[in-house]
């Protein structure tokens, strides 16, 4: 296999260290290697995932999980959801639609804060500090 280094948020993190000494994964490389074969395998219907035991996997990880109203949105969804708002600068939008539909200690809510932490520097009313430009090549 190729190693390949990532940075993550903090918080970030914290909940898949969480995850792994709840042995819902049995390492933070599998989780990695699950959700970029996951996410591969929702955007190219011919790809095949490789990771042992992927459809367990999938079961506990996305399946089981959703928003905590429980309306039928899929974390795959509210992503792109906040991320449409985002790139167009509705970031108070993508903001209250994490507010309306997730609760605030909710795992996929903070994924999909800090998601959303990228995308302040293209907001034009942000004023807090962005960490990160979701454009890079236009600093």
């Amino acid at each position: 296999m190729v190693k390949s280094t990532v940075r993550f948020p903090e918080p970030v993190v914290e909940e898949i260290e969480s995850l792994v000494e709840e042995g819902v994964v049995e390492s933070k490389s599998e989780f990695h290697r699950f959700c970029s074969e996951y996410v591969l395998a929702q955007l190219d219907p011919d790809f095949e995932p490789e990771t042992l035991d992927f459809e367990e996997l999938e079961d506990a990880l996305i399946r089981d999980a959703g928003p905590s109203e429980g309306d039928g949105l899929s974390f795959l969804e509210s992503v792109l959801f906040i991320r449409k708002h985002a790139l167009r600068g509705n970031v108070q939008d993508a903001e209250d639609f994490i507010d309306h539909h997730y609760d605030p200690h909710d795992r996929d809510a903070v994924l999909l804060e800090e998601l959303l932490s990228f995308y302040h520097e293209s907001a034009p009313d942000s004023v807090s500090t962005p960490r990160r430009s979701a454009h890079p090549e236009q600093r």
